[in-house]
């Protein structure tokens, strides 16, 4: 008796090994395939780097530029291909890679929309696709990301409006849209689910109406960008409540000149 229990708990460990290894090779497939349908979406890469390094053949993912993977769950966790020159459009088989926390694909030449897929990445911590030519409207489903801490579009051809969603993400830290051409406006109630925010960047767009009141909610807020829009008003007198503001830029705008000068004293001598 004591030897069939042996050999049936020993029979019971491989099948669990087996498994298990099934499931990381079939874990780590899905990720290669997602990679693989970013790479055939590159039409420029004047250096080769993804053309010869990113191969079916000889090479696992782990080695792949760029690519950086976990030891524990053996998945994609990273991906960083900041300026690397290359050139393109980002498929929706990103959001494929599931346990993927940081994707930097700033100073390129990427095009296209945001795929709405960029919001099925659940453990995504870092997202910047700043310094590109993507177009298009922000995604709603950016606001779905419930571990964002650094949310970076900035220098890119986006327009409308910037949605609500993102506002809901109370893990983000930095927001920066600037360089865009956003328009409406921003709601009065933008910081109330924004404990962490530090750096809110939306210059140089078409955002137009008053700011909004309530940016004192952004209790951690250091540095706030909106100059070079289309606000119009006077400053909410919450704004003087915000303490640990370091730089303000509100300049360009229809804005009280008078607000606007007050402010900029108050905070240079803060």
């Amino acid at each position: 008796m004591m030897a069939r229990a042996i050999i049936v708990g020993f029979l019971l460990l491989i099948y669990c090994i087996n498994n298990i290894s099934a499931s990381v090779i079939r874990n780590i497939s899905t990720d290669k395939s997602a990679l693989l349908a970013f790479k055939a979406q590159i039409t420029n890469d004047p250096n080769e780097i993804l053309s010869k390094n990113w191969t079916q053949q000889g090479t696992t993912v782990c080695s792949w530029i760029g690519v950086s993977r976990s030891t524990k769950h053996q998945r994609v966790v990273a991906l960083n291909l900041k300026s690397l020159r290359l050139g393109g459009s980002v498929p929706k088989e990103i959001g494929n890679l599931s346990f993927l926390s940081f994707l930097e694909i700033g100073n390129n030449t990427f095009i296209g929309e945001i795929p709405n897929e960029v919001g099925f990445l659940k453990k995504l911590k870092y997202l910047s696709l700043q310094m590109n030519n993507l177009t298009g409207q922000i995604p709603q489903s950016l606001g779905f990301l419930p571990r964002l801490e650094l949310l970076d579009l900035s220098e890119n051809d986006l327009f409308g409006n910037v949605p609500l969603s993102i506002f809901n993400v109370s893990s983000l830290k930095l927001i920066d849209l600037g360089f865009n051409d956003l328009t409406g406006t921003l709601p009065n109630d933008m910081c109330s689910n924004l404990p962490l925010l530090q750096s809110l960047f939306m210059a140089h767009n078409h955002l137009v109406g008053e700011l909004p009141s309530g940016l004192d909610k952004c209790t951690q807020l250091k540095y706030l960008s909106l100059s070079y829009n289309r606000f119009t008003g006077n400053l909410p007198r919450d704004m003087w409540n915000m303490s640990k503001l370091e730089d303000m830029f509100l300049g360009w705008n229809n804005l009280s000149a008078a607000d606007v000068a007050i402010a900029t004293i108050a905070k240079a001598n803060h």
